[in-house]
């Protein structure tokens, strides 16, 4: 039966990289060490512990920042760009990132979509500051304030919303997806959870909300610019919901205190029903643990985790300790503890590059001439997120839907939507750029980077000499799962040794050591990388 109950032991390394893996983008292998020697809660804790990002976004024609100024771009006449370089900050965080936070960020934009598309550069950064500031928060509160935040009201065109023309669009998204989500429909217009005149009744109170262009106002708990209220757009009549949520009524008000207060009732309303918080917590269990949510675990792990989520004011650190413990996280609650969790999520295309970003150490800020411009611009705005993951269908704040990318709600596929024939060539077209003359991020190009995979196992591998060892390392800390011994024998003596014998191994690795000449060793390990990098068992977490 499933099991939420805390899972105490110490971790290993096997269960240390799923934890990593999951909540991360990605540890290296001291990292995945470090964490084999604690306990669930002792990592959690760890994981849970961060300041706020120390970093702004960079132009690279001034190499500074901008978006403390009002969005009137004096450095960059093209605020497009500028869009984009926010982006790229975020990319690069999620590099450096060994908490929860940026993982958190991105479930949260996941479930708050929005795009770049329009307007400024500084609302995309405040929106993800928001995210940011709440990631491990309270889900509630940050329900409250997205309703006024300036890059929302763009995206589903709250500011166009007024008492006398209300627009139904944002309160429609905020019930169906971003928090009690559309149960079955049992009637005309009545989704079990909530009704058509429930959406019109919320947008009659969401009115009045206008972006704020010069972004001057902040908010006075997080200190994050938001939008402003203008009374005269807003609607003063009661707001009366449907016996979804208690044929609640809601006074309206003339004053920006009082459309405040009606925000407050409406918001508090919602999150008052205990679907709410189970909608949540589905969303929670398959970003982190699995696709399928069977009756029992819909009974035994999202039932307890939405009691704890509501009774601790949805804050998400509580849910995430108790979720992320749990026995069930480990597929230790049942006779076989290797058939459904560990390995069983299609890697995103985000997981998937900054795994090998993080494990193998990369970094922009490492290549030779390494200017602001070929930092921002060339390797996260054009290398990472145009080329690699548009391609690959993770293009970051440009979705089709509001409802985000399909791997996180369209059943019956779920995760595996990252794995189809439309970005399967760009999944595996990875290790080539990584370990052959192609490059990161463009192909042969000469700015960009690759591994140097000799001077890595040299540096990472306890005893490069023996050929048993680097197989049995890597396959350890790349793959989720042991291979079993005809697989392991593949990956040696198919992909790394070839036409040599393990003693031919220890020779040809002495001589490189001797005499620095990589002729032999470099082209063995190349191919035993990208074979591993290709593997199926590669593709999943």
């Amino acid at each position: 039966m499933p099991d939420i109950s805390a899972y105490n032991s110490l971790l290993g390394e096997r269960l240390a990289a799923h934890l990593l893996r999951r909540t991360t983008f990605g540890p290296t292998k001291a990292q995945i060490q470090n964490a084999a020697t604690k306990t669930p809660a002792e990592v959690i804790s760890q994981l849970l512990t961060f300041s706020p990002f120390s970093t702004q976004p960079v132009d690279p024609l001034t190499n500074a920042t901008w978006v403390n100024t009002i969005p009137t771009p004096a450095t960059n006449t093209d605020d497009v760009e500028l869009r984009m370089y926010v982006v790229a900050w975020w990319l690069n965080n999620m590099r450096t990132d060994n908490t929860l936070r940026t993982k958190m960020m991105l479930f949260l934009h996941q479930n708050w979509m929005v795009d770049d598309e329009a307007y400024s550069s500084h609302n995309i950064y405040d929106y993800l500051k928001l995210l940011e500031f709440y990631c491990l928060g309270s889900y509630k509160s940050l329900a409250k304030k997205m309703c006024r935040d300036n890059r929302m009201l763009i995206y589903l065109n709250g500011f166009q919303n007024t008492g006398n023309s209300p627009n139904e669009n944002y309160a429609r998204e905020f019930l169906e997806l971003f928090t009690i989500g559309k149960g079955p429909q049992i009637a005309p217009g009545d989704y079990t959870n909530y009704t058509e005149n429930d959406i019109k009744e919320a947008a009659k109170l969401l009115s009045g909300y206008v972006y704020d262009l010069n972004n001057t106002l902040t908010d006075p708990d997080t200190g994050i610019r938001y939008c402003r209220i203008v009374s005269s757009r807003h609607s003063t009549a009661t707001k009366i919901f449907s016996s979804a949520f208690q044929n609640t009524s809601i006074p309206g008000s003339n004053t920006e205190v009082g459309i405040m207060n009606e925000l407050d009732q409406f918001v508090t309303m919602v999150f008052n029903q205990q679907e709410t918080a189970r909608n949540i917590c589905r969303k929670l269990y398959r970003f982190f643990v699995y696709r399928e949510i069977t009756p029992a675990v819909e009974t035994d792990i999202i039932g307890p985790m939405a009691t704890t989520l509501q009774t601790n004011n949805y804050n998400l650190t509580t849910v995430l300790s108790q979720l992320l413990q749990s026995r069930h996280f480990y597929d230790m609650d049942d006779a076989t503890s290797s058939d459904n969790k560990v390995g069983a999520l299609v890697k995103s295309p985000l997981d998937l590059l900054m795994q090998a970003v993080r494990f193998f150490n990369i970094s922009p800020f490492d290549l030779s001439g390494n200017t602001p411009y070929t930092i921002w611009d060339d390797f996260y705005k054009t290398g990472l997120r145009e080329n690699f993951l548009r391609n690959a269908d993770m293009y970051l704040f440009s979705t089709s839907t509001v409802a985000g990318f399909p791997a996180f709600y369209s059943a019956p596929k779920w995760d595996r939507h990252w794995f189809d024939s439309s970005s399967i060539t760009q999944r595996y077209y990875l290790g080539r750029i990584l370990l052959e003359n192609k490059r990161l991020p463009y192909s042969s190009s000469p700015i960009g980077v690759q591994i140097d995979i000799v001077q890595w196992v040299r540096n990472n591998i306890s005893y490069p000499a023996d050929g048993n060892a680097i197989v049995d390392e890597i396959l350890n800390y790349l793959l989720p799962e042991r291979p079993d011994t005809a697989r392991r024998t593949y990956f040696l003596n198919q992909t790394l040794l070839g036409t040599l014998s393990l003693i031919n191994w220890n020779n040809e690795w002495n001589n490189y050591i001797n005499t620095g000449i990589t002729t032999v060793v470099k082209p063995r390990l190349e191919l035993f990388f990208k074979t591993v990098l290709y593997a199926q068992e590669y593709q999943l977490h």
